[in-house]
């Protein structure tokens, strides 16, 4: 079986070594002012000259020493795998990606989509798991939408309220469980609603974090299609959690494990629950919405009384 022989290495992987894999990633510098995005089309010329070029992998590579020729060379595919999937994903005219739930068809999608947020928060400029000690404390509060106009529903505020019940008396909205934060927009809730699988895509653009975290950025705005905030929320977690879960991951990836083992279980597969456990807590308090939290089904099978139950018909 695959890695046979470097199950037990993979335990010991010297810390030294990790380090210089980070060390390749070409730092991104978040200012105050959110970076041009790429059209679509550059983006995708900018994929296919990755592709193109052969030195390029071989690079990657060499992060990996540890493991035999063999392996090394299905990771080499796998990596050269994730460049192209993007490339297709993004290759497909746009309504054809659109997901229509059960729930909520395009018609809310877009409602939720084109709402002007009227008190953002100022752009994420730090990682917040570069912090030593992080409080990753959650409360009972919900955040909600509150429109000024009831009448016109273009514009809103998010509020965080004591219980669903305050916000329902304040005439607001819940839209998900705990406190607001950078991924409460409701364009983001219609990218969650579009997107019931966003780890296989944003797992593909954060192997591009090998080459640079601009481009990795650049690719979870495309691939998601989340607000600036909401992906550099999304990046950090990837980036976190390729220093904690690679080895982890990798061998789930190749082996093609399905997120949940066995597949019909809610028991995440290892890489998940890595993930899960190294990121996760983090990504709950700074994202704030979590599909579970939203009252959306995911790919990922959860238990059923783990989903906050909550309908988005206040578009």
């Amino acid at each position: 079986m695959i890695f046979k022989q470097q199950r037990q290495q993979h335990f010991n992987i010297n810390i030294i070594t990790v380090v210089l894999s980070i060390s390749i990633i070409a730092i991104v510098v978040f200012g105050h002012s959110q970076p041009l995005l790429s059209t679509r089309e550059e983006f995708i010329e900018k994929i296919d000259g990755y592709l193109d070029n052969e030195s390029l992998f071989d690079d990657l590579l060499k992060n990996h020493h540890y493991y035999s020729t063999a392996n090394r060379h299905v990771i080499e595919e796998y990596y050269r795998g994730a460049f192209k999937r993007i490339r297709n994903r993004l290759s497909i005219p746009s309504h054809r990606i659109s997901f229509d739930p059960p729930t909520y068809n395009q018609t809310v999608i877009d409602a939720f989509a084109s709402k002007i947020l009227l008190n953002p928060q100022q752009n994420l400029t730090w990682n917040p798991y570069d912090i030593v000690g992080f409080n990753t404390t959650l409360n009972d509060s919900v955040c909600a939408v509150l429109y000024p106009n009831d009448s016109d529903r273009s514009t809103y505020y998010l509020v965080n309220y004591t219980s669903a019940d305050a916000a329902i008396e304040a005439g607001a909205f819940v839209t998900h469980l705990h406190d607001c934060g950078y991924c409460s927009t409701t364009k983001d809730l219609a990218s969650y609603m579009s997107h019931p699988d966003l780890t296989d895509p944003i797992r593909d653009c954060a192997i591009v974090s090998f080459v640079s975290d601009k481009d990795s950025l650049e690719c979870i705005q495309h691939s998601a299609n989340l607000t600036y905030n909401c992906a550099v929320i999304w990046l950090y977690d990837a980036l976190n959690t390729r220093k904690d879960c690679l080895d982890i991951c990798l061998i789930d990836w190749i082996m093609h494990t399905p997120n949940n083992v066995p597949p019909n279980s809610t028991t995440l597969n290892k890489c998940l629950q890595c993930d899960e456990d190294m990121s996760g807590p983090v990504f709950k308090v700074v994202a704030a919405r979590t599909r579970r939290d939203s009252g959306l089904e995911s790919a990922i099978n959860r238990p059923p009384d783990s989903i906050y139950n909550i309908t988005h018909y206040y578009y």
